[in-house]
């Protein structure tokens, strides 16, 4: 009855934006009049949870906040603001180093800058990187301890190995008590622990949206008026884009893989070298006028060096090389420099705020920042409006990830052994073997017991590319089978008492109490947050799809008429070569000249096309798109996140033949990944897109096919 008036209100708990308002009480009875007696009861907030946790995954950050709070009260995830000069005048010593930690790309060292002109404290600021800076700062620890000043050591992450001998030379230091010692680095895992103890570290985090990142640029001394508003006057609004540019590219990292593919540390020096290039350019046409025509502007010299050597630098993708040029095409030419100009093409009626006045100075575009919402929503960068939830879900699973890494056997085991409640029969077993073993029996019901038959070579088939692909696929996954059920049982004997452990058996027991995949059974490519339930569910799933190829070629069929799925293959790329190489052969062509088209790509609920599958193509089945819709090959916005596709058929051709025969005028090419992470890429795909629809505007969603996606 809950539920249902739930759902006649028109909030539901898989739709509602603040679900955790919407759990059922009444579920959370049942849960708990269900529950063993025995040991502490479970708290509610906690049953909560765990619904958050299966059904509403983007939720279970504020779920677990909830729940924290519910346990320890509300203060206890209060997080005042630190007085930094209070710390350091009062409570800090000159024995104790300071450490300002923060998030890649995020430097907290201007705190340092403020506190010392605020104070007028003399100290010396070094750049850590280098043998002669280690020399130069070694010095300068040394003059100030004596003379009691303050010295700032900045990214010294770039040099974990300099830092024991650091932490060394501080022990032996007498220093003067008005001595301070800071430190700025990003966090980092090989900054040594000794260090860290002996530190006050402070951790910073930039404020998150696109308001705060503006306010944090403008308030950097390279964006003072004396610089920002020296003729000509086109400067001021030349630096404003740069903000806007540099905070976007900053944001967009926040939601990767949909963001970009991969983080890159855009950090302020890649805004200060791209502002003193501004500033050339500008100087060099300008000639000492005071008005620059914006036609007149270097715009491709500008887009050149941000694009390539600036920004560009650091990317390493073309797709994400795509995206930065698309912002740098809409924002960096002569059209920005018109009344009204949207920094949001496409958006002016729902984000009318958007557009720049007609600000011509510091002052101006102050006043425009301040006028903006303080939060910011993924359209503002180019995004779908609910990639947050892609962001809050992806946070969820790194939580998740880092709980159970701190996870401890042993101290379960040792909690156990004091006076715990044990079962009859179950004496002297602690309660980690016991729960091991139920998850231990439940994978070896999944598993299947029965071996992969390997396929018979032929003089015929030996010779085909694709049988050879699929008999090392069989080969590689019996053996994986083997050796994944034989681990199983071994360990479900451990449990038992039958057998002892050993140190192989014992770092697979470290992994799976912890919820952790063990490495020696990942044999091929999945996400680093995938747990060890989904893997092996995951892992039965390749083993069945291997032993239907099997069949099917034990049967005689054609094998380009198996529906593959793709990212469930244990080498995908090696699969996709030798499509390559079968289409070559069979048709005479080089395989340089091979280029991958796709015949109708559609959502799964459109109508069904039939293939035509052929000796040079190959079909794919579990495919999904993120960022968009397709139906007949041609792109259009949906608000869903992804989106399952039916399945798919490519075709290899000749490069010739498909520049004569086909024009791509019209299309974007779009990547396949091997699955969401992103992180392999196997090939891509021209698709159409609508003319009524800037291409940019395609580009910055990031849109991608992926091979594999959990379910």
């Amino acid at each position: 009855k809950q539920w249902y008036q739930r759902r006649v209100r028109g909030r539901t708990l898989l739709q509602a934006t603040d679900a955790e308002r919407f759990i059922p009480q009444s579920w959370v009875d049942s849960q708990r009049a269900t529950a063993p007696n025995k040991g502490p009861e479970i708290s509610p907030a906690f049953w909560r949870l765990l619904l958050l946790k299966a059904l509403r995954p983007d939720r279970l950050i504020i779920g677990a906040s909830n729940f924290v709070a519910t346990i320890f009260g509300e203060q206890f995830l209060s997080n005042p603001e630190t007085d930094f000069g209070k710390m350091v005048e009062t409570e800090s010593k000159a024995t104790a180093p300071l450490l300002l930690c923060s998030a890649a790309g995020y430097d907290a060292s201007y705190r340092v800058d403020d506190l010392a002109s605020d104070l007028k404290k003399p100290y010396k600021a070094l750049a850590i990187g280098s043998p002669e800076g280690f020399e130069l700062a070694e010095k300068s620890i040394a003059a100030a301890a004596k003379g009691g000043t303050w010295v700032l050591l900045k990214n010294i992450h770039l040099a974990p190995q300099w830092l024991v001998q650091l932490e060394k030379k501080l022990h032996s230091l007498s220093p003067h008590p008005n001595f301070r010692l800071f430190m700025s680095s990003e966090i980092h895992p090989q900054l040594p622990a000794n260090l860290l103890r002996q530190c006050h570290i402070l951790t910073y985090e930039p404020p998150p949206g696109i308001k705060a990142n503006l306010q944090h640029s403008f308030a950097a001394q390279w964006f003072v008026s004396a610089r920002m508003d020296k003729q000509p006057v086109e400067r001021s609004r030349l630096y404003f884009l740069l903000a806007w540019f540099h905070a976007v590219i900053q944001e967009r990292l926040r939601y990767t893989p949909l963001g970009w593919t991969k983080f890159f540390e855009y950090n302020d020096a890649d805004q200060r070298g791209a502002l003193e290039a501004i500033d050339y350019w500008v100087d060099l046409y300008a000639k000492g006028k005071s008005n620059l025509a914006p036609e007149s502007i270097p715009w491709v010299a500008l887009r050149t060096i941000l694009g390539q050597t600036i920004y560009g630098g650091r990317i390493d993708n073309d797709f994400d090389m795509r995206i930065l040029n698309s912002f740098l095409q809409q924002l960096f030419s002569a059209q920005s420099f018109d009344d009204n100009f949207a920094l949001v093409p496409g958006r002016e009626e729902a984000l009318p705020f958007l557009q720049i006045n007609e600000a011509k100075n510091r002052a101006g575009f102050v006043k425009w920042i301040e006028d903006l919402p303080e939060q910011s929503t993924p359209a503002w960068l180019g995004l779908p409006d609910n990639a947050e939830v892609l962001l809050l879900t992806n946070k969820g699973k790194r939580v998740l990830s880092r709980l159970a890494k701190m996870q401890s056997s042993e101290e379960e085991g040792e909690d156990d052994s004091k006076g715990k409640e044990k079962e009859e029969g179950e004496s002297g077993r602690p309660l980690w073997m016991r729960t091991l073993e139920v998850t231990l029996n439940q994978w070896l019901s999944l598993v299947p017991e029965k071996p992969l038959e390997r396929p018979k070579r032929t003089s015929q088939n030996v010779k085909d590319p694709l049988f050879r692909c699929f008999e090392r696929e069989i080969s590689t996954g019996a053996r994986l089978l083997t050796k994944v059920r034989g681990d199983l049982k071994e360990l479900a004997d451990i449990c038992k008492g039958v057998v002892k452990q050993t140190n192989y058996t014992r770092n697979l027991i470290t992994s799976l109490t912890k919820g952790i995949p063990p490495k020696e059974w990942k044999r091929y490519s999945v996400p680093d947050w995938l747990s060890a339930n989904q893997f092996m569910v995951d892992f039965v799933k390749r083993i069945q799809q291997l032993a239907e190829i099997g069949k099917a070629i034990t049967a005689g069929g054609n094998l380009h008429q198996i529906e593959i799925w793709l990212g469930g293959l244990l080498n995908a790329e090696a699969y996709i070569t030798a499509t390559r190489q079968s289409a070559a052969q069979s048709n005479g062509w080089s395989l340089e000249n091979l280029v991958l088209r796709s015949q109708t790509i559609s959502h799964k609920n459109a109508p069904i096309v039939k293939h035509n599958p052929s000796a040079s193509s190959f079909i794919s089945r579990g495919l999904f798109m993120e960022g968009a819709s397709c139906e007949n090959s041609k792109l259009f916005h949906t608000d869903e996140l992804s989106i399952s596709l039916a399945p798919v058929c490519f075709e290899w051709v000749n490069k010739e033949d498909a520049h004569s025969s086909s024009s791509n005028e019209g299309a974007i090419s779009i990547p396949v990944y091997l699955n969401e992470s992103r992180f392999e890429l196997l090939f891509a795909i021209d698709l159409n897109v609508p003319q009524d629809i800037p291409i940019h505007l395609w580009y910055q969603r990031n849109i991608a096919v992926t091979a594999w996606k959990l379910e």
